[in-house]
């Protein structure tokens, strides 16, 4: 065969072997190209109570959660035990300055389990975290816009 009748099918192979080794890639280029931004966030879980835009749970443990200023939402976390050892930690925010906690003063709990109800303040992330004495963590972060 001749070197005029391979050419265009090399050409064509090796067009098809870089697109399969790129698959996934963006056209972006440079050291932009090389860092990871930070994850995309997604809703909040659907409200259960009535005065909130939205729930997270022990499920949402290193979730990020987009909601909007102003938004209260509902946080609980259910030890799934009657052992004291086992049960959440009051649930902290960082920076504190940018949420406000709520009372509803009709909110009974069960028996292990921890909640909060926290309305943003400030656009930014909001670190939520929890731990319990027999180690276990837990942590969102409220993506606030």
């Amino acid at each position: 065969m001749s070197h005029r009748f391979l050419a265009p099918f090399a050409r064509t192979a090796l067009a098809l072997l870089l697109l399969a080794g790129c698959s996934g890639c963006s056209g972006t280029t440079g050291p932009a190209a090389l860092t990871s931004p930070e994850p995309a966030c997604r809703a909040p879980g659907a409200a259960i109570l009535p005065q909130t835009s939205g729930t997270a749970t022990e499920d949402d443990n290193g979730a990020r959660i987009c909601v909007a200023r102003g938004q209260t939402i509902a946080v609980f976390l259910n030890a799934h035990s009657n052992d004291a050892r086992a049960f959440w930690k009051p649930i902290t925010a960082q920076p504190s300055s940018a949420i406000r906690r709520e009372s509803n003063g009709t909110v009974t709990l069960a028996i292990g389990v921890t909640a909060a109800l926290l309305t943003t303040t400030a656009v930014g992330d909001v670190r939520l975290a929890s731990r319990k004495e027999s180690g276990g963590t837990w942590t969102a972060t409220l993506v606030v816009h």
